[in-house]
């Protein structure tokens, strides 16, 4: 994949909350998850646990405890990555191993949105998850629902979020 490539898949991910019925097969799965199994650590530790959720009423169970995880049930299949309750950079760590799995998705094909999922103690008990681990994130993957023509993706302009050396040296416009 040339450079070029590369930035368009990061440039033009997009979340993806509306997702059509349909299956994601195992292979694709597979290497999505191996995606986020390959993402570095701090240490090397990949302190990560993936939990594959591809069960509608799993789904559904689990969409109650997020505040914005309406769209869950109708995903093919969800990933929660659980991290020890341990070093605050194991939740970093996640992040890592869950934007390569995001943008492995949308190389793949499909959509994919994280989900925060704020009751957390009901969600570890739902899924067995054991106390000294916490849910980093939840991700819900799928087909992508065809849908009206999508906007441009706004974004600040760099010079509004970029300092140089030291906070509060911005570069001129």
């Amino acid at each position: 994949m040339s450079d070029n490539q590369c930035l368009r898949v990061v440039y033009s991910k997009r979340e993806t909350r509306e997702f059509l019925d349909k299956p994601v097969d195992m292979d694709t799965i597979s290497k999505i998850l191996e995606a986020g199994r390959r993402a570095g650590s701090a240490k090397n530790r990949q302190p990560w646990q993936f939990i594959l959720i591809r069960e509608k009423e799993n789904l559904r169970k689990l969409s109650n405890f997020g505040q914005f995880a309406q769209h869950l049930p109708s995903a093919a299949f969800a990933i929660v990555i659980t991290i020890p309750d341990k070093y605050f950079q194991d939740r970093f760590d996640a992040g890592r191993a869950a934007q390569n799995m995001m943008l492995a998705a949308h190389i793949l094909g499909l959509g994919s949105c994280p989900i925060t999922l704020h009751s957390e103690e009901a969600a570890k008990n739902h899924l067995n998850i054991p106390g000294d681990q916490r849910i980093a994130i939840c991700i819900a993957f799928g087909h992508p629902k065809p849908s009206k023509p999508l906007g441009k993706i706004i974004r600040k302009p760099l010079h509004e979020i970029l300092h140089l050396e030291k906070y509060g040296n911005q570069p001129k416009s």
